[in-house]
Order: structure tokens, then sequence, then C-alpha cells
């Protein structure tokens, strides 16, 4: 029967097919009765965090009879401004979601069987102890897709001796954060509200999706601003847009130097700003002249006309105009030149005056939570650095400590230098380059240990997996994820109370520690941690969990005194760079791999969110799944003269191939994507037997990128990809 269509009469038809011999005039099958003692119900209201993806957004939570009614946006939440998305409503089925795993698992003989949280914990100390005897504490390693109880995972390395704690950004963000570090110190915000002229190169945020910028878009937008969209494919957001700018993949960079070029030669930029706020303007001078407009046009087939009409649109609006700061596209881990285009887009935002503007890049005031010390004392810091090389000059001298280079945990398993780990809200099998060398890594360590709340790919292959509540069944560490002009805290809290034998993700850690040997410093609960961490900020924890969110500190201010850079200024010319052999100021660099240009089956592959699902965390929710399918959203983009060159038409099925994989999928023939690329949408090519609706649907930019590292800070170089496609 279809729940969707279920009738009263229906509804009564199935309880007495049930029952049978019961009376249908008893209060239990008394329609009426319970209808009417459904509609009177208390209803209750939780505010809490969404975490249908990373932006984690602001929601109010209705509970009835003890089970979840449904969501709204918190309309006091920086982050999305009480508006929620399809993932977000999606993904609250999964609170009821079958596949969820109801208790801790453990593989004996290539199964797993179902065992008790204490006989988990002691098996996994016993074997983690011994490991740590036998190969040291750089052997272990924690991962994870960052979480507000990020912190205490790193503390549980720490006190067990290792460096070892990963985060995602290797394969997202890690090229753009040290770009925008090393030209300003810090990574800012974008004020696009109040922004006259926002240009967007390489991001999506209405796909993405983040619901705070679409709506501060759309504002600016109402008061009279200009959006400008530079995307290789007609995104989302490029139905917002005044003007979309296909540009060719890769060549970014060109782009913004023939901007900058421009700038200085027309003398647009603002000179006050330059001389007083910025160092090395001088060697950027010298160099830029090699970027002339014209010389760009021939890279990123751009007009030089359209570039310099563009650069003069800006000039004329600072300092309330804006270059996107960027996320993942173009900038982020993408090609082996995206650290210099971060710094490129950094300096040419810069030499509008725009650094700290309002209506320009700002830097956002954060929440500075307090510390669990004294009462709780730290661990040491290890003694050792990482094994894959972050922060070591000679190898990724930029790379971050505090998110290391994930998809190299492979390789070092492989080499049989890392012998045990735990993945945590994470999938590297599925979410990391070239999955066949990603499972051989994995399953050579020792030890696996995965928490997740279903068998993903990761947790599948694992030796043990701990089963995390979802997070409507449980309360987590304190969150300033969604930073702005005024600071924000928020909590995500308890909801309804667990369905199964599972438990949140910090009393995981806690309790592990406390069996690893390291219990001294986890001698607290969450309750407690959080209401330490508040103490500085002049609020209690009843008043967090009242609102869900809470401003605090004070309203941001224009204009700085002192950058987070040793010269206090924006360094256009960066000598920290120029020691580690690096340019000091940003040059051209060609991507690494490009399509041939005489085959006409070569294509650079990119990939993207489609605004219903995350990375492939939400790809086996029915209802979400249902959507891609109703609207055939699994499709390869492909621009419609190439794809009759090939003799293809709309919704045929194409053979894509690479150095490293190979599938099938249809083809969708368009004019919105740049003739040299074909576009993928990510969150798809799920390949755990367990996840039976996402099952062997569509295909993933993973299964055809090899395992790279860039030399700044090692990031994936996920854009670098050349596939050949043909009609299957």
């Amino acid at each position: 029967m279809n729940l969707m269509n279920i009738t009263r009469r229906n509804f009564l038809k199935t309880v007495v097919a049930g029952l049978g011999t019961l009376s249908l005039t008893s209060e239990l099958l008394h329609f009426k009765k319970w209808a009417h003692a459904s509609a009177e119900t208390a209803l209750s209201r939780v505010p809490t965090i969404c975490n249908g993806c990373g932006n984690r957004c602001g929601i109010i939570a209705y509970v009835k009879n003890g089970r979840l009614w449904k969501i709204e946006g918190n309309p006091e939440a920086n982050g999305n401004l009480g508006v929620i998305c399809p993932k977000g409503h999606g993904y609250l089925y999964d609170l009821y979601n079958p596949a969820r795993i109801k208790s801790p698992l453990k593989r004996v003989n290539g199964r797993f069987e179902p065992i008790t949280w204490e006989q988990a914990y002691k098996e996994i100390a016993q074997k983690i102890n011994l490991i740590l005897l036998s190969h040291g504490p750089q052997s272990i390693f924690w991962a994870n897709y960052p979480q507000t109880n990020h912190l205490y995972a790193l503390r549980l390395m720490h006190a067990l001796g290792s460096p070892h704690y990963f985060t995602h950004g290797s394969t997202c963000y890690t090229a753009r954060n040290a770009g925008w570090v090393y030209t300003v110190g810090e990574l800012p915000s974008n004020d696009l509200a109040n922004s006259q002229l926002i240009v967007i190169i390489g991001r999506n945020p209405a796909g993405g999706i983040d619901l705070g910028q679409v709506k501060r878009i759309v504002q600016a937008k109402e008061k009279g601003a200009k959006l400008v969209v530079v995307d290789p494919r007609h995104s989302e957001t490029a139905i917002l847009a005044d003007e979309w700018l296909p540009i060719k993949p890769g060549t970014d960079l060109a782009l913004l130097l023939a901007m900058i070029n421009v700038m200085i030669k027309e003398g647009l930029y603002d000179k006050k700003f330059v001389a007083e706020k910025t160092v090395g303007f001088d060697q950027l001078e010298e160099q830029i002249v090699n970027y002339p407009p014209e010389w760009a046009e021939k890279v990123c087939e751009i007009s030089a006309s359209t570039i310099v009409r563009l650069t003069r649109e800006l000039a004329k609006a600072k300092p309330k105009a804006l270059i996107h700061r960027g996320y993942h596209g173009a900038f982020g881990a993408q090609y082996l030149n995206s650290f210099q285009t971060a710094r490129a887009l950094a300096i040419a935002n810069s030499l509008l005056g725009n650094i700290n503007r309002e209506g320009g890049i700002y830097f956002p005031k954060t929440a500075l939570l307090g510390e669990l010390q004294p009462k709780h004392p730290a661990p040491e810091l290890p003694q050792m650095g990482k094994l894959d090389g972050t922060g070591v000059p000679g190898r990724y001298p930029l790379g971050s400590y505090g998110d290391g280079i994930a998809h190299a945990i492979p390789e070092l398993a492989l080499r049989g230098e890392l012998k045990a780990g735990f993945v945590y809200h994470y999938n590297p099998l599925r979410t990391n380059p070239n999955p066949k060398r990603v499972i051989a890594g994995y399953q050579k360590l020792e030890l696996l240990v995965a928490i997740d709340t279903v068998l993903s790919e990761t947790a599948s292959v694992a030796h043990d997996v701990l089963p995390e509540s979802f997070y409507l069944e449980r309360t987590e560490a304190i969150d300033t994820k969604h930073s702005g002009k005024r600071a924000q805290v928020s909590i995500q809290q308890q909801v309804v109370k667990p369905l199964f034998d599972t438990k949140p993700g910090t009393q995981i850690i806690i309790e592990l520690a406390k069996h690893l040997g390291v219990g001294k410093y986890f001698d607290f609960d969450i309750e407690e941690a959080n209401r330490l961490r508040l103490k500085p900020l002049g609020v209690t924890l009843e008043q967090l969990k009242e609102k869900g969110v809470l401003f605090v500190g004070y309203k941001w201010k224009e204009g700085f005194d002192r950058l987070n850079t040793p010269s206090g200024k924006v360094e256009i010319s960066c000598q920290r760079l120029e020691r580690l052999d690096f340019p000091s100021v940003p040059q051209w660099q060609e991507p690494l791999v490009s399509p041939d240009p005489n085959d006409p089956h070569s294509f650079r592959l990119l990939h993207g969110k489609q605004a219903i699902h995350t990375h492939a965390m939400t790809a086996n929710q029915p209802i979400l799944m249902s959507i891609s399918h109703r609207y055939d959203m699994i499709r390869l983009w492909m621009n419609r003269g190439r794809g009759i060159q090939l003799g293809l038409k709309d919704g045929d099925w194409v053979q894509m191939e690479s150095l490293v994989g190979k599938g099938r999928i249809r083809v969708r023939l368009t004019d919105g994507i740049h003739p040299s690329c074909v576009w993928l949408p990510s969150g798809y090519g799920i390949f755990s037997k367990h996840l039976k609706t996402a099952y062997d649907i569509g295909l993933s930019y993973n299964d055809f990128l090899p395992t790279y590292f860039d030399p700044t800070v090692g990031h994936a170089m996920a854009s670098e990809i050349v596939v050949k496609v043909m009609k299957a």
C-alpha cells in the first residue's frame, strides 16, 4: 500500500486483516478517538542543529508522542536565517531508517555480529594498546568530517601521543584556506547583502547549499546589486545571475591575473588602502605586466573586452564590491594552481580596498570559548610530526596541521606506517580519490573502527563498528560555526530518545578514552564541558538550550589596525612563500593535465553538488533519491555541440574512462557547459550493498581520479581528471 495515499477505509481494512478477531469497536481500533487524541497531544519544541550537511543550520524540532513531527528553520541562526533546504527536510527520515546500525558490531569470519558496548570497548582498547606497544603512537590515527566534538577527538589522539588527526579538508578546502592565510592572515567572509557588485568564481551556494548566502544574495539584488557568476557550468547560482561567464576550467587564475593587470594599468585600485595597508605592491606591479587581458582571453576563453569591462565595474563599485572568497570549486582542492588562484583572489579583493569593509570581504566575529583546563588539564602535544608531510619543507610545507592530508592515509597504511585508525562521521572509501587504492590501504590496517549510523562503504570493511545516535537523538558540544557580523554560539541537543542501542559521538570518545587508559583527560561529561566552554561568554547553558543559538560579544566594525600576518598588513608579496621556494606574488601556472584538443572523446571531468544531496551521505535516503529519479538528475552534463559530434542524443548511455576507472551513465546534452569538460553530480556511485536505495546508482568522480598531492598543501587536485567519453 502506498503510505502517501492511505485513507481511513484502507487503514481499517489493514488493521482488520492483521488482527482478525479484534472488534473494530474496541478502543484500539477507534480511529476517530485515536485521531482526536493524537491531535490533542501536547507539542514540544526543541531548538537544535541540522546535520543534513556540513553547514549545520539552526532548526526548531517539534515532537509529538515522543516522535518527531516537523522542523522549522531558526530565524536567529546566522547560517540559514530561518530557511531549511531539501537535504535538511529529507535527511530527517533517516531517524526511522531501518538500515540504521542498532548496536555495536564486530566482524567475525567476514560477517558482522552484534556485541555489547563493554565488549567492543575492551577489545578495541586491547588491540590499540598492543599496537602502541609494538609500533608507537605515530601508528594510529583519527579521521572525521568536522563535527562540534572534533576537539575531543583531537584531545584523544594527543592523549595517546599521536599527531594523526585528519579531516576531509585535503579533498575540499585546504588550498583556499592557505591562500587567504598567507595573504591576509585568516579566512574571511563575504558581506553579500551590502555589496553592489558580486562576482562568484567557481562557487555554487545555491547548489551547495548555503542558505544564508543565497538569501543575502537575493537581498543584495533586491537593492539593485549585480551578480556575475564565472563557472564552466550554468549552475543553480548562475540562474540568479545577471551575467554568466563560462570560463575554461582550470584557468580561473588567468582571469584573476588579468583583472589585477587592468586595475594596476588603469589605476583603478584603491591607492590609499594599498599604500597604508599592504606590502609588496611594487613586486606585483613588476610581474603583472605579463598578464594582460589579451593574453588571458586565449587562456581562459573569456574575451579581453569582458575582462576589462568587469574589472572597471568592480572598481567603480569599490569598496562595496567583492569577488567571493571561494570554497571548493576553483580554489579549494581542485587544480595544481588552486593555491595560486586563491592568493590572486585575495589580492584582487585587496586592490579593491574592500578588506573588512561593508559590502566587501570581512572578518567575521567568532566566539572565543572557554577552556576545560585547569580543572581538566589537556595532554601534552605529541613529540613527532605527521607522517603525511603536513607542514614539512620539501613535502607539503603549507599544509594545515588541524586538517592533515586524509587521502594520504591509504598510502601510509600500505607502507605499513599506519596500523590502526578510527573513522567518524566520514566515509573515505567513497569520498576519497581512487577507491581501489583507498580500499587496499584501509584493509591493510590491523584495526579499523568506524563510528557511523549506517553501514557505509568504510563501515562495511571495518573490524568494529560503533553506532552513533542519529543527530536528533543526541546532545553534542556547543558550536561557533556560524560566525557573522556578530558572533554566535549554538547547540545540537537531543530531540527524541534513542531508538536503538546507540550513543552520542562525544560519549563514545569519552568512554573510549577511559578504556584506553587516558581517562584522566576525559573526567567530564558533555554537560560540564559545555558549561565550561560557555563560561567566558556571559551566557548560561540553560539560555542556549532554550534558544538554540545566541548572539555573544561585540558587533563587527569596519576597518582594521593589524592583520594576523607577520607584517600586520595584506601581504601582496609574501616573504614566507619566497623562503619556501614558492613565488612571492602569484604567477600563471598551468593545470596539471588537460584534455587532448585533437581527440573528440577527450574531456576534463568536473563535479559538483546538487541541492538535494550531501556527498554520499544522503544518497540512501529514499525521499531524496526519489527526487533524483523523478527529475532525471543522475546524468553526465556534456556540451550539446560536442555531444552531437560524438553522435549522441540527449539521454543516451555513454562509457567514461580515465587512467584509474571506468563506468556507464546517461548523458545530458546542454548549452550550459563549456565544451572542454563534462560535469558529474557528486553524491552517487554508492557501492555498499548495505545501502540498498543508493546501491549502484550513478557514478562518483572519485572513481576516475588518481591519487594526487599538490606541492603546497598536499590537496587532492580533484578536477585534474581527463576522461574519454564515448557512446556505450
